[in-house]
């Protein structure tokens, strides 16, 4: 597992203003194969789900990122990535975010992918539907834990400046979180957290944006360095909409409008609470894999008596693969699976390797043979 420097945030609105207050900082730990698994399973199912698709995108993103030695910093390819696109770039932060905010919940939540569930705003399972608005604003993840869910949004940008962290808010970070607000308290004040990736030239870090709330002292007590009087920044509710980012990558302004009259008549509506979750083997997250696994390669192998399919494919989008990525989807529900920590340990740095439900993740370097498919069931399965 590596590192990226983190700053954890808390935030609160009152009446037309936002306060948001550096609490702590330190080193988030993030595994590279945990950051692809997750861009792999965002999949929007009023679109075309094909695994071809994911695995270009795979492919792409771990040429991009690279994870030396455990504990070492993550890095990028940065000469590469500010030769891009625009929509490449877009694509590399906003998948990376996506990793930081799972490793933000692992580390300031205690989230893990094995004991708690976790779904896509886009792929929610048909019990949960009637509980969260069909449109508009909504955050990208929701986290399944002992105390309730948690939503979760990602959001990244290239920042062109020489320091890699700003001293102030950008526009869209404001506006996001004001969107965040309004999402929340649409549905009974829903506990939220953003986390924002910043990628340069000195190389990744991410900002972390949790809701005012009790919940999170403990864990930001155990976890991170406490800061007791880190810096504030203060915006009101109301932004101009065409705002620019002079740090970042510029984007469109959103189409929902943020104000503090909207904010304060979204409080005051009754929301009706959301369902329970039902277990549903035909919800749209068993389709969305079903659908995976229709369109990917066999593979002659199999992870505890389940066959596969899927294919290893080289990171070579920019030069010489550093790495090889398996993503592999099981026929059906594999046994209890180990959770994150249990798998780094048994693993010993030979390869890295994330296991969530059918999906399977596999990241290992180009220079050694791939992992036997025995030792993959020892590291990522629990004991009989």
């Amino acid at each position: 597992m590596n590192t990226v420097g983190a700053r954890v945030w808390q935030f609160r609105v009152q009446g037309a203003m936002v306060t948001a207050t550096q609490v702590g900082r330190g080193d988030l730990g993030v595994g590279l194969a945990r950051l692809i698994h997750i861009n792999a399973l965002a999949c929007d199912l009023n679109r075309v789900v094909d695994y071809r698709t994911k695995q270009l995108e795979v492919r792409l993103l771990a040429s991009y990122l690279d994870a030396p030695s455990a504990g070492a910093p993550l890095q990028v390819d940065h000469r590469a990535f500010v030769a891009s696109s625009r929509h490449i770039r877009g694509f590399v932060t906003e998948s990376s975010g996506l990793g930081m905010l799972t490793a933000a919940s692992e580390a300031l939540f205690a989230w893990d992918n094995a004991a708690h569930a976790l779904h896509s705003f886009d792929a929610l399972p048909g019990g949960m539907l009637s509980g969260y608005q069909s449109g508009g604003v909504r955050p990208d993840l929701l986290f399944h834990l002992p105390g309730g869910r948690v939503a979760g949004e990602a959001r990244g940008r290239h920042r062109r400046a020489k320091t890699l962290l700003p001293t102030r808010p950008l526009a869209e970070q404001k506006r996001r979180l004001q969107e965040l607000a309004l999402w929340s308290a649409s549905h009974r004040d829903h506990a939220y957290f953003m986390s924002w990736v910043w990628i340069g030239r000195s190389g990744v870090a991410v900002d972390i944006f949790l809701s005012q709330d009790q919940r999170w002292d403990g864990a930001l007590d155990a976890r991170w360095k406490r800061q007791s009087a880190g810096d504030q920044w203060r915006f009101p509710v109301e932004e101009d909409p065409l705002g620019q980012m002079p740090d970042g990558d510029p984007e469109p302004p959103p189409a929902t409008p943020s104000t503090t009259d909207a904010l304060q008549l979204v409080m005051s509506v009754p929301v009706a609470a959301p369902t329970p979750p039902r277990a549903d083997p035909l919800s749209r997250t068993g389709r969305m894999v079903q659908r995976l696994y229709d369109t990917a390669p066999e593979l002659d192998a199999e992870l505890a008596d389940i066959p596969l399919r899927g294919t290893w494919v080289p990171a070579d989008a920019l030069g010489p693969a550093q790495y090889e990525v398996l993503l592999a989807v099981l026929a059906e529900q594999p046994p209890p699976q180990a959770g994150v920590r249990e798998r780094l340990a048994r693993a010993e740095g030979r390869f890295d390797a994330c296991l969530d439900g059918r999906l399977l993740t596999v990241v290992r370097s180009a220079a050694q043979p791939p992992p036997a498919w025995q030792d993959l069931e020892q590291v990522l399965l629990s004991p009989a």
